[in-house]
């Protein structure tokens, strides 16, 4: 998903013929259904929309399938709040964002080893598959 295309939530009209429209952003509920974190959202972008207090099945699976769950980068084994703080530093906020990082950039950036990064690496996709 592009920075251009950001998800949507759809929300009802208070009528009493409701009817779909274009919302302001998501729900909390929907938010933290879609396993992520208030946080998470801001960190990515996601619309909230700190008002509603509905939360609609067919937008926590928008949220769900555009993007996933988070995980943080002290899941990872061998991953620490010092190694967490630097990685962070250059970018990599997620076992995502580190399982498709370009390894020797980063250990030059990080100054960590480019083994121990294939490491953490390899830990972060045993994660991200196992969700």
């Amino acid at each position: 998903m592009t920075v251009e295309e950001k998800a949507e939530a759809v929300v009802y009209t208070p009528t009493w013929r409701p009817r779909p429209r274009k919302g302001r952003g998501f729900s909390f509920g929907e938010i933290r259904g879609a396993g992520l974190t208030p946080h998470d959202a801001r960190r990515l972008g996601i619309p909230v929309d700190r008002r509603r207090r509905t939360s609609r099945p067919q937008n926590v699976q928008r949220l769900k399938e555009d993007y996933g769950a988070v995980v943080p980068l002290t899941e990872i084994k061998g991953v620490g709040a010092t190694a967490e703080k630097r990685l962070m530093a250059v970018d990599i906020m997620d076992a995502y964002d580190l399982a498709r990082a370009d390894l020797t950039d980063l250990s030059k950036r990080v100054r960590y080893s480019e083994k121990t990064l294939q490491g953490w690496q390899r830990e972060a996709k045993k994660l991200l598959k196992g969700r």
